[in-house]
């Protein structure tokens, strides 16, 4: 039987994000404070702001808001109400919004974008009869809601052993609908067979990934992410029980896990099919029926929604009109507010800091994330960067800071050799104009192929420094820039992903590949 110890390191992406808002240990007063001198230095926060009947509020000004630091009032540097972000970032929907919009061109000085929306369907955790359900109502809120959504929206699927993305960003809701009936139903085979804490745990942990694989592949893509997690959650787990040694290794997990829901500003609302009578709802620590809801967890006792209303979000457990949670939430999720604002202590010692926003009117309720850790904003070293690679190698979500496009060609012997050519947005890059006058970027492309469990099975990695004169760019940013890598691929492989990286800043962009090297992400 496996141990407690085995069963708390899959239980650490949970701890860190639950122990976010609880007073700093002594693991992290260890590391020596880094103090960094400078006045550019801009917190941004998503503020959605409700009546007490959990309408949202959309008519507020700056004045309407005050930002507590560790309960310290900042001076709020820029607001943006829900009418001026600019389109979300996915190119089918601006195109759309612009023609919506008599050709006129959005404002471009927006300092954020809309949101777009992410519905995940719980298949780990969840039971045969909910799962049809949640299908159904999914379903029928995208017929209800079509046939263009308020937002981009993509589909995804946590499952036995993998997160699946069933369908990318799109607005076009038929498409949503069409890849839903497509998807075949999972019998949550762990669930039904898995007893005890360490079953629990280990259907947690993968839960958690599951969200650290929609940050990583968000991190870099502008916009607010609501992710609208559909599934009943997970029993509530003990871990206080656990050795002072496994503890301590919650330290490094806590603040990489942070720092993914906080860079690819993901808030969470999770809702359960079940359909269960108790709506709870974080209201400053207070829920619709009137119990308090601790926003850290003293006893130890973990649950997988209290996520949702420390990321600024929230939890749906009530009716049975499921659709109906899923639009209150995609609603809710984009009628934000973007604040910012520089915070007067300019230590970034890398200790958690606590944000609160209070309304002018005490009738109003404001909420966003519980804070931050105040880390050195550093550019990522070369090991952290080429981490960042491998996992957006197996991560099996697309990535969208860089356009890229893939082809490959086949040849018919075995081992096969795959001839895969690549087309990256050069527009996107960041090029460098050293003192000659030409100019020069950085590229990383990796290839990979992966059998059916997921597996890789064959890879080639291909980096490039590319200088161009004047002339030259101007035909790459016109046409794009187009290369080949050739990779060895065996009987083994049923699909193939390709990865490209702009080595200066880190910015990916992927291409999934069928067998016959077609692209299909």
């Amino acid at each position: 039987m496996k141990s407690w110890c085995f069963a708390i390191r899959l239980l650490v992406p949970f701890l860190g994000l639950l122990c976010m808002a609880q007073e700093p240990s002594a693991l992290e007063q260890e590391p020596p404070t880094v103090t960094l001198h400078a006045n550019t230095r801009l917190v941004m926060l998503d503020v959605v702001v409700t009546d007490k009947r959990g309408v949202p509020v959309r008519n507020l000004s700056k004045s309407d808001f005050t930002i507590l630091e560790d309960g310290q009032e900042q001076s709020v540097a820029t607001f943006e109400p829900p009418s001026q972000h600019s389109p979300a970032p996915v190119s089918e929907n601006a195109q759309t919004l612009n023609e919506s919009s008599n050709g006129e061109r959005p404002n471009n000085t927006a300092i954020t974008s809309s949101a777009l929306t992410i519905l995940v369907l719980d298949e780990l955790d969840t039971m045969p009869l909910d799962q049809a359900f949640a299908r159904h109502e999914i379903d029928k809120f995208l017929r209800s809601h079509g046939p263009r959504l308020p937002e981009p929206t993509a589909l995804m699927a946590l499952q036995e052993k993998r997160l699946e993305l069933v369908h990318d960003y799109t607005s076009d809701a038929t498409a949503l609908e069409s890849s839903l009936e497509r998807h075949p139903a999972h019998l949550p085979f762990r669930l039904m067979t898995a007893e005890g804490q360490i079953g629990a745990s280990e259907r947690l942990a993968d839960a958690l990934e599951a969200l650290r694989e929609i940050g990583a592949s968000n991190s870099q893509f502008a916009g607010r992410k609501n992710v609208i997690w559909i599934g009943p959650g997970f029993p509530s787990l003990n871990y206080m029980s656990a050795q002072p040694s496994e503890k301590a290794k919650l330290l490094g997990y806590v603040r990489e896990t942070s720092d993914l829901m906080w860079r690819g500003r993901l808030t969470i609302y999770t809702l359960d099919p079940k359909g269960l009578e108790v709506v709870h709802e974080n209201m400053g620590g207070i829920t619709a029926a009137g119990i308090t809801v601790p926003p850290d967890t003293p006893t130890g006792q973990l649950v997988f929604e209290q996520l949702a209303p420390q990321t600024g979000g929230r939890i749906f457990r009530g009716l049975n009109d499921l659709d109906a949670q899923i639009a209150t939430s995609v609603e809710d999720g984009d009628s934000f507010y973007a604040l910012s604002y520089y915070p007067l202590n300019r230590v970034w010692d890398g200790k958690f800091r606590t944000l609160r926003v209070v309304m002018h009117n005490p009738e109003l309720i404001a909420r966003t994330r519980n804070g931050y850790y105040a880390a050195p904003d550093l550019p990522p070293t070369a090991q952290e960067m080429d981490r960042m690679l491998s996992r957006a190698v197996i991560n099996p979500l697309s990535y969208h800071s860089l356009e890229v496009q893939a082809r490959a060609s086949l040849s018919g012997s075995q081992p096969r050799t795959a001839n895969i050519t690549i087309d990256i947005d050069a527009n996107q890059l960041d090029w460098e104009t050293p003192e000659n006058g030409k100019r020069r970027c950085e590229i990383t492309v990796v290839t990979a192929g992966f059998s059916h469990r997921g597996r890789v099975v064959a890879h080639a990695v291909k980096e490039l420094e590319v200088i161009v004169d004047e002339k030259k760019y101007r035909e790459l940013t016109k046409k794009g820039m187009v290369m080949n890598l050739a990779m060895a691929l065996p009987p083994a492989a049923v699909r193939m992903r390709v990865v490209a990286r702009d080595s200066t800043n880190g910015n990916m962009g992927t291409a999934d590949l069928t067998p016959a090297g077609e692209q299909f992400h």
